[in-house]
């Protein structure tokens, strides 16, 4: 057990946490029956939002007196109680980070434990966890993790009519506009934006462009049109 963090608040000086894992994530699949013939064709699966549960332990709550074991139940009903929502880091899971979590189910203390403990339910809206942020000014590069990830690319451009960064795959992201030595176009992978000099030219996207993720493992990318970049992503973890 150790302590957690939850929307910017440490709540280890307080309370020791112990994670509650499910062994996998639990998908929905999406099906189309078929006429004449029992069951029906998978079409595929979503991720859901994943369900995280922790066991709350009060530290030295057994010591407190009365009054200041009410005060500190109430500080942590202030601290869970987030309706938009907040980070979540969780023990045992290292440099792991959900997004979008929020509590949704809380059990009753239990005063059998060192003067309390509880269980507290957070849904993790964006179920796959964020891990270490890498980057790279290289034409090779290593993706760690085991979810793809989409990355922001920084790139110099030189005096010309577009600049563009493409996979092995063959997909790529072009854009089309006359560029000055060193404009800076920055190209959002997530939000699928690119801005150059800071100002907003989504529009110059080519139209056949797609803004690719990269998969866990090897990949090699290829830049046109500019003078340096760099590529910047952070893993993902089921």
């Amino acid at each position: 057990m150790s302590g957690f963090s939850y929307a910017g608040r440490d709540f280890s000086p307080y309370v020791q946490a112990e994670l509650v894992e499910p062994a996998a994530h639990v998908l929905e699949p999406r099906a189309f029956p078929v006429s004449g013939r029992p069951g029906a064709v998978l079409l595929g699966s979503e991720l859901p939002p994943r369900e995280v549960r922790l066991r709350l332990h009060l530290d030295a709550g057994s010591q407190m007196a009365a009054f200041e074991l009410s005060r500190l139940r109430a500080l942590l009903r202030a601290w869970l109680c987030v309706p938009g929502g907040g980070d979540l880091a969780v023990p045992g899971e290292g440099s792991l980070t959900w997004r979008g979590a929020v509590v949704t189910g809380v059990s009753d203390w239990d005063s059998l434990f060192e003067g309390g403990s509880c269980a507290v339910d957070f849904t993790c809206y964006d179920p796959v966890a964020y891990g270490d942020a890498r980057s790279c000014t290289g034409t090779e590069l290593e993706v760690l993790g085991t979810w793809p990830t989409l990355p922001v690319v920084r790139l110099t451009a030189t005096a010309g009519s577009s600049v563009k960064v493409a996979d092995e795959d063959g997909r790529y992201v072009l854009v089309e506009r006359d560029l000055s030595a060193g404009d800076e176009v920055v190209m959002d992978f997530s939000a699928e934006s690119v801005t150059v000099g800071g100002e907003d030219a989504s529009t110059d996207v080519a139209v056949e462009s797609a803004f690719f993720s990269l998969s866990p493992g090897a990949h090699v990318l290829t830049f046109s049109g500019c003078s340096a970049h760099e590529v910047a992503w952070t893993e993902r973890w089921l």
